[in-house]
């Protein structure tokens, strides 16, 4: 690790003793204690008075140059350390090496700038010359290997800790201002919760900004479904689930934090969870974090997983009608794979997020066959379908970051019943999937298939109440866990409604997900990390949000929330999720009539479908 020499670093390395041992022979050791030449009598200051007072870094570079008898004809010049750093042209003109020596000359330049570095502290921003020195050293290893890092990131060690650097561009075309970025950043680096990725410090240099965000992390989550690292699969299995439901909470509390601060996330997906290697969970790359960086919003806009995660009011479906090119058959006989397909008349400022092409029967008509030569057909009209983002910074965004946050939580309540994230994709999916070979792959997103959704959290249900029953007979955790996880589920179902104003707050789904992490881990463990230590505004929203439920824990009873329910028993196989029922459905009890979502907001009791279901005005 490269130690830098700071200010305390100079001050005990370049000491008295020091200077005497360095400066060489007998005779300039002498001189050392000699009065200043131009002081006329006016001090009695020596030159090593001189060196230790002002001239601790002049001196450290000229010993490192192998000149440190040059000092004396320094000091002559009235030079000391604020005089630095000297210009190439002035240590020309003060021919301190004398017969006019560029290669000392140019020695002395490049070596002052090791003894003149700025330090980077938290919450810090330093602007450096084209020759300064960072005081970072770059990790070994592949630059952008952070997960969701673009090719302008990599890690870098300060003060012998890891951070995550961002590079953005202050010229050029695609630059940002300078002092744009210095305000910006100061802007939202007070934003500081345990598990959000957050600004520790900035600088400048040339032509860039850097951003350093702490903490760095292993993996993200959606590596992390894919297959666990080693640092998970050495905890107990018992800790493995313990820590996957903590998660749950963890990262619900890092999204209310933002919420509660007036920010939004607008692109939350596995990638964008990480992990790090002491198995905490951390939110990055929220939007205000990424508005400066010019790479994240370059080249498609389209990712499979952002528009599986997304809420369905930031993805719509539009159909246009293009003119295309005949088809060229290139093989005798017209053979399919060699046909190809070129748009000459869309018009070039239309960039579609993903194109679903015509089907085999469509592409066909395109071309004629020919047994011995190339051939031409008629222009066709071709639909395409295309999937573009709405407004990124819509007033909806904190509704649908709440949707995207309940599919990662639904991801985690997934992993600890023994699902991986390919089979409940495949359950999405199962109904989108096209007949034959060659075609695309089957629309897996949420928002496309909540009825589907609905389904896998029954039987996530299902199959948490079994767990229940067996930990109760068994020797197990008397089911406190696995009906913990139901819990979770359960209240996922309030985040993944179809419309936004029918959707819970971030805080209130972290405060359910809390609720049920402290129940499964014990009232001394409780959320099992510092989560809860926020500001006294979010533990303000967080006692009106309370206070606004009631008492909803009366509604569950001693069973938990597995006991028969209020308007009986849900067939499972059918979705008793109502994802996207309206909410004219009306409930009827003691306590009067109310909407389905007004009931379930008042009592925490989802209503399952049912036949006899009174509809309300």
């Amino acid at each position: 690790m490269t130690s830098w020499w700071t200010d305390k670093r100079i001050n005990t390395t370049v000491t008295r003793d020091y200077i005497i041992r360095e400066i060489g022979p007998r005779k300039l050791q002498d001189a050392l204690h000699h009065p200043l030449a131009f002081g006329d009598g006016l001090t009695d200051d020596t030159y090593l008075d001189w060196i230790l007072e002002k001239g601790r870094r002049c001196f450290l570079v000229l010993n490192f140059i192998g000149t440190p008898e040059r000092i004396f004809r320094l000091i002559d010049k009235s030079l000391d350390d604020d005089d630095l750093p000297l210009s190439e042209d002035a240590l020309y003109d003060l021919n301190l090496f004398g017969a006019r020596s560029e290669t000392l000359d140019k020695k002395f330049y490049r070596q002052q700038f090791s003894v003149l570095v700025q330090d980077l502290v938290p919450g810090g921003h330093q602007d450096f010359g084209a020759d300064e020195v960072v005081p970072l050293e770059p990790r070994n290893g592949r630059k952008g290997s952070i997960s969701g890092a673009s090719q302008t990131s990599d890690r870098v060690y300060v003060h012998e800790k890891l951070y995550t650097r961002k590079k953005i561009p202050t010229s050029g075309d695609n630059g940002v201002d300078r002092v744009h970025f210095v305000m910006h950043l100061k802007a939202i680096q007070s934003l500081k919760h345990p598990h959000l990725i957050s600004v520790w410090a900035t600088y400048t240099q040339n032509d860039f900004s850097y951003m350093l965000l702490y903490p760095t992390t292993e993996v993200s989550l959606k590596q992390f479904l894919d297959e666990q690292p080693k640092f998970f699969k050495s905890l107990e299995k018992q800790q493995r689930r313990e820590t996957i439901l903590r998660w749950t909470h963890c990262i619900t509390s890092a999204l209310a934090f933002l919420h509660d601060h007036d920010l939004t996330h607008q692109n939350i997906r596995p990638s964008n969870v990480t992990i790090d290697g002491s198995n905490t969970i951390y939110l990055a790359n929220f939007a205000a974090l990424n508005a400066l960086d010019s790479a994240e919003g370059r080249g498609n806009t389209y990712r499979t997983e952002i528009y599986e995660h997304a809420a369905p009011e930031n993805w719509r479906r539009k159909a246009s009608v293009y003119d295309m090119a005949p088809g060229k058959t290139i093989q005798p006989g017209g053979g399919r794979t060699g046909r190809r397909i070129k748009d000459t008349t869309r018009p070039p400022s239309v960039r579609p997020s993903t194109t679903f092409f015509p089907t085999r029967s469509a592409r066909s008509a395109t071309t004629t066959s020919s047994s011995n030569s190339s051939s031409y057909s008629r222009p066709t009209k071709t639909l395409i379908t295309t999937f573009s983002p709405s407004a990124q910074f819509a007033p909806a965004a904190a509704p649908a970051d709440v949707f995207s946050m309940s599919t990662i939580v639904l991801h985690l309540a997934s992993m600890l019943l023994g699902y991986g994230p390919k089979a409940f994709a495949s359950h999405r999916g199962r109904h989108n999937r096209q007949a034959g070979r060659g075609g695309a792959p089957p629309d897996a997103s949420f928002h496309v298939n909540l009825t589907q959704v609905g389904t896998w959290m029954d039987m996530l249900m299902k199959d948490a109440k079994e767990r229940e029953k067996k930990d109760k007979k068994g020797k197990g955790t008397g089911g406190t866990f696995w009906r913990s996880v139901g819990g979770v589920v359960h209240s996922v179902e309030a985040g993944l409604r179809k419309e936004p104003t029918e959707r819970h707050t971030a805080r209130e789904l972290e405060l359910s997900m809390g609720k049920y992490v402290g129940r499964a881990l014990g009232p001394t463990t409780g959320v099992g990390c510092d989560c809860h230590l926020e500001d006294e505004e979010a533990e303000r929203e967080r006692i009106r949000i309370e206070k606004g439920k009631g008492r909803e824990e009366e509604h569950y009873g001693d069973e938990g929330m597995f006991g028969k329910p209020v308007f009986g028993e849900p067939v499972y196989g059918e979705p008793k999720y109502r994802l996207s029922i309206p909410a004219t459905v009306t409930t009827h009890s003691s306590m009067g009539a109310y909407s389905a979502i007004d009931w379930e907001r008042r009592t925490g009791m989802v209503v399952p479908l049912m036949e006899n279901w009174p509809l309300g005005a």
